[in-house]
């Protein structure tokens, strides 16, 4: 799916899809607002990335014909420069878990703003040996005691690609976290779990999901999403922003679409929301979204040519 690298702010994402006729259809989600999010109160972040041996690769360390690209430290400064938009402190942590030979330890990656996170250098774990285990335990309890320590409202994304062998231990903890909040004793909490590759069980991230769905206990605490690869960078955010933002998100109070010649593609009377799609005319290669007196120029040429993949009606 062609998307623009660098969108205009406050755009967070845009994705061009050339349907058959020759238009586009544009996908486009605005940066997550903190007040939106978390209101006034004080909001943290957490980046725990999956460094057990079978990812190895993917960080890029090849075999005897030389190293792969490094697709983890890719999809990883993306998002944690997206998780800088929503802490209060312009900062956000980054983990590696299921270090160590039975995949249980955690090694610190450490705490970035924007700039930073878009630097940072990810290449596995430098004091711990990759994990041969997958243990997600003691990234919950690090994300849970020390992250949201202090805070009003946590996010913690995870990100695997392996079955998680502590499943049980994991839920257990998660329905005495979920009683704690939904009595007051404890601040919100939001846990995203993506699972990357073809080894991921897709019913047990579907219980992580809906661990509350039967119980008295109402609050979503996990979301959880799939991409097929570490590759799938675009897959890998959209998780991230349809948990961030999506179209029940009002943005504005009210906003509108035009192509470069003044023709309204869309508009919304009664509020904006924060991800949103419509098309553009062939032959377009921007589109200008105005709120109020307002004004967001998206140029789309660097995605035009690379639109080979159509949008199958």
């Amino acid at each position: 799916m062609p998307k623009i690298a660098h969108p205009t702010h406050p755009l967070a994402d845009v994705n061009v899809l050339l349907k058959p006729d020759g238009a586009y259809e544009i996908v486009v989600c605005f940066m997550p607002d903190p007040v939106l999010i978390v209101g006034e109160g004080n909001s943290n972040a957490l980046l725990a990335l999956d460094a057990s041996a079978s990812l190895r690769s993917e960080y890029g360390y090849g075999g005897a014909f030389g190293g792969t690209p490094n697709f983890v430290e890719m999809v990883a400064r993306k998002m944690g420069a997206l998780l800088t938009e929503i802490t209060k402190s312009g900062k956000a942590r980054g983990i590696y878990w299921a270090v160590s030979h039975d995949g249980s330890q955690l090694e610190n990656i450490g705490e970035f703003d924007q700039a930073g996170w878009e630097q940072v250098t990810i290449s596995g774990p430098r004091k711990q040996v990759w994990g041969k285990g997958t243990k997600l335990l003691p990234a919950l309890r690090y994300c849970v005691e020390k992250v949201a320590h202090h805070s009003d409202w946590t996010i913690g994304v995870f990100i695997t690609d392996g079955i998680i062998e502590d499943e049980v231990a994991c839920l257990d903890y998660c329905m005495k976290i979920g009683q704690e909040i939904g009595a007051g004793k404890r601040t919100t909490l939001k846990l995203v779990l993506i699972g990357v590759g073809k080894q991921i069980d897709q019913g047990q991230l579907e219980r992580f999901d809906n661990m509350f769905e039967n119980s008295p206990i109402h609050i979503d605490l996990w979301s959880t999403g799939i991409a097929h690869s570490m590759r799938d960078e675009v897959d890998i955010l959209n998780v991230l922003y349809g948990e961030l933002m999506d179209a029940e998100t009002i943005v504005a109070p009210s906003g509108e679409v035009r192509d470069s010649s003044g023709n309204i593609l869309k508009s919304w009377a009664d509020g904006l929301p924060g991800k949103f799609r419509f098309q553009l005319p062939p032959g377009a290669t921007q589109f200008i979204i105005t709120v109020g007196e307002h004004q967001i120029i998206q140029d789309i040429t660097e995605a035009v040519g690379n639109t080979s993949n159509t949008l199958k009606l």
